[in-house]
């Protein structure tokens, strides 16, 4: 295990950056699509303590208004990152989030 997984997610209050000791990795976009692979490829995952991913009450697999700000924060970072257009993140992604 890795401290330096790629990752382009800017710095946040909401989730770490790296992997820390007890962390999980939780891959931005997800789904049966191939959105998690991708998520890792492009560098589109955080880092959060069990609680906040999917244990407590406002983990992200259990608060719409975190994972939807999380998902808008994504978005921006990799048109930016990548010198990519919505629509490009759209073809990649299947959706926009903002």
């Amino acid at each position: 295990m890795s401290n330096n997984e790629f990752c382009i997610m800017p710095p946040s209050n909401l989730y770490s950056t790296f992997r820390f000791a007890g962390s999980e990795r939780h891959e931005v976009f997800e789904g049966r699509t191939g959105n998690r692979k991708k998520s890792i490829e492009d560098g589109l995952v955080i880092f959060l303590t069990p609680e906040r991913h999917r244990t407590g009450k406002n983990a992200i697999h259990n608060d719409y208004e975190f994972w939807l700000e999380v998902k808008k924060i994504a978005e921006k970072r990799w048109c930016e990152f990548y010198g990519k257009s919505k629509e490009d993140f759209i073809k990649r992604y299947g959706r926009n989030y903002i």
